[in-house]
């Protein structure tokens, strides 16, 4: 009997043709190995990058915060200049209005953000012939020692936040 000629012979695959059809449906996700490696690496990078964006985070916070006390050394000048000394510009019953030699600043001195964001407490003691601002670290920033700014100018960082200035620590710049 001849074989029909339109008739074909049932088709089979080799070995390779095989592999290379079902290779696709093999290569369709990530393996258990792959995923765990990329967890890893981002662990890693993460725990490199954290620190750094703190520490970029607390000098820029600090920068505010000694910002604020420049606006309100001049709020401070405005004062004098109105009044003939520093006495009385401070806050001294929390309601924003100048009433006290020493508190916090009034509202009338500046409003500084660093307060407004909780991160500082700003602080003003005035005398008939100078003044000293103080700010406070708070919360997140407790650990960062205060800042001081006189009538003279002098800008004063307790780095170590020993509670005192220290040798070392007559500037606002970080050693």
């Amino acid at each position: 009997m001849r074989a029909d000629p339109m008739r074909r012979a049932p088709m089979t695959l080799d070995s390779r043709t095989r592999n290379r059809v079902a290779a696709p449906l093999r290569k369709a996700g990530f393996t258990l190995i792959e995923l765990m490696i990329a967890v890893t690496i981002l662990a890693i990078v993460a725990g490199v990058a954290m620190p750094l964006y703190n520490a970029y985070a607390d000098r820029s916070y600090r920068a505010e915060a000694q910002a604020d006390l420049m606006a309100c050394a001049q709020g401070m000048e405005r004062w004098a200049s109105e009044n003939f000394d520093y006495l009385g510009a401070a806050d001294g019953n929390g309601d924003g209005a100048p009433d006290a030699d020493a508190g916090a600043v009034s509202n009338v001195l500046c409003t500084p953000r660093s307060v407004d964001q909780g991160r500082y407490n700003i602080t003003v003691t005035g005398t008939a012939s100078g003044f000293t601002l103080r700010a406070t670290p708070l919360g997140a920033m407790a650990g960062d020692g205060f800042m001081t700014y006189d009538d003279a100018g002098n800008r004063m960082w307790d780095q170590d936040n020993s509670g005192s200035i220290g040798t070392g620590e007559d500037s606002w710049e970080e050693h």
